[in-house]
């Protein structure tokens, strides 16, 4: 049991780090959307560039890979103790727990998971050990591609479920969860599981429709 309880912690936390991570990247991503002429292939260039090789940056890249794979082997190994463990099969019944981001988080895990790594295969991987500069070029390219666009809308559609029940149980597995704040929490956990997936979803679209 200590370790089941221990293992919900690291979960959470884990969760909740991903979360800044990903505020953090759509930041830097939505430069995508300024137009060509503005300069945006300079700016987005400069900015990835500085990512790659500030020292403080290259830090927070490294603490991002642990909790990536902490996240991924705490919530796996958390799948499996709740299967193990259920004795009787419950019927389905309408409550928040048997929603679908909630049934199927671990569905839901698994695509996101294949979108990193293709999604870092493209970029990462090729910024990093193939010595791409121009990464705007690169993503302007990928984004004209139907195919690309609908994985990367996918993958997003897949994030917005895994937020929508990852959000809220993050805190609710911390103990930060009491009747002043359930509600409060559960509505920012709602919306930033909307924003942050459509503000993703919107680059690529931008891109493929020509308006940058």
């Amino acid at each position: 049991m200590k370790y089941y309880i221990l293992n919900k912690y690291l979960a959470a936390l884990s969760g909740l780090f991903l979360i800044l991570f990903l505020t953090g990247h759509l930041a830097g991503n939505l430069q995508l959307l300024i137009p060509i002429e503005s300069g945006a292939q300079v700016q987005f260039n400069d900015y990835a560039y500085f990512m790659q090789n500030n020292p403080a940056v290259k830090i927070l890249s490294y603490t991002t890979y642990t909790f990536i794979i902490l996240h991924i082997l705490v919530t796996l190994k958390l799948t499996i103790d709740s299967r193990k463990n259920r004795l009787v099969q419950y019927k389905k019944k309408n409550s928040p727990s048997h929603a679908i981001s909630s049934q199927y988080m671990g569905v839901l895990g698994t695509i996101i998971l294949a979108f990193l790594i293709i999604h870092l295969s493209d970029f990462w991987y090729k910024a990093h050990f193939q010595g791409e500069t121009d990464l705007y070029s690169l993503v302007i390219n990928k984004f004209q591609n139907i195919n690309y666009v609908i994985i990367y809308l996918t993958a997003m559609l897949a994030i917005f479920l895994h937020l929508l029940h990852g959000f809220y149980s993050s805190f609710q597995s911390l103990g930060l969860i009491t009747s002043s704040t359930r509600k409060v929490i559960k509505i920012i956990g709602m919306l930033y599981a909307l924003v942050i997936p459509i503000l993703f979803a919107i680059i690529p679209l931008w891109i493929y429709l020509g308006c940058n």
